[in-house]
């Protein structure tokens, strides 16, 4: 108990030192979805954007994992890995790239997933993996599927890659799909525009 509470402290500190980053549209829409009110830090949120389909096999296209509630913004706050690197945005920022958003809970412990988080937060600053095709869990650069993957690997676990193994479809890597598809996530918020 002591450890979340340090954990949480860090986060708290690092929300008060680390202001969070602008969103960009790029790519996307300005799509509206009403607020997810049953998110816990840990939760992923998941997008898919038309325009990515061509590139991102399945039919998610985008991935974040939700760190904490920022009462000055009076929003949840999203660590994502984006081609500028790894940032941290507003989840009202990261809903309205996409047309369909959801909100997924790993099923596990708020100690794992919190843990999760510190790892996410850990990577902050670091490049975008164009390595779509390869994961690994610690890295110098990571993808968005791959940021939230790793996080939970680092945690202890489960493995939220519903393919772990070789796929001709996703290869090596860990797609959003997969992370959608697998049997250690489940769906608390979902929304269409």
């Amino acid at each position: 108990m002591k450890k979340v509470a340090a954990i949480l402290g860090l986060l708290f500190l690092a929300a008060m030192l680390n202001p969070v980053a602008a969103s960009s549209s790029k790519g996307g829409g300005n799509y509206w979805h009403p607020y997810p009110t049953n998110v816990i830090p840990g939760d992923i949120v998941i997008g898919h954007n038309p325009s990515s389909d061509k590139y991102i096999p399945g039919y998610w296209t985008h991935t974040g994992i939700i760190a904490y509630y920022d009462s000055y913004y009076g929003e949840w706050v999203v660590i994502e890995a984006w081609e500028s690197g790894i940032r941290m945005v507003l989840l009202s920022d990261f809903l309205k790239r996409y047309d369909t958003v959801a909100v997924l809970r790993v099923a596990t412990s708020d100690y794992v997933r919190q843990n999760a988080v510190y790892f996410a937060y850990q990577q902050l600053g670091k490049p975008y993996d164009w390595g779509w095709w390869t994961k690994q869990i610690y890295g110098d650069s990571y993808y968005c599927s791959e940021l939230v993957w790793a996080a939970y690997m680092a945690a202890g676990g489960p493995d939220i890659d519903a393919n772990p193994g070789w796929t001709w479809k996703y290869l090596n890597g860990v797609a959003p799909q997969e992370v959608y598809d697998d049997d250690d996530t489940y769906v608390v918020y979902y929304h269409s525009a």
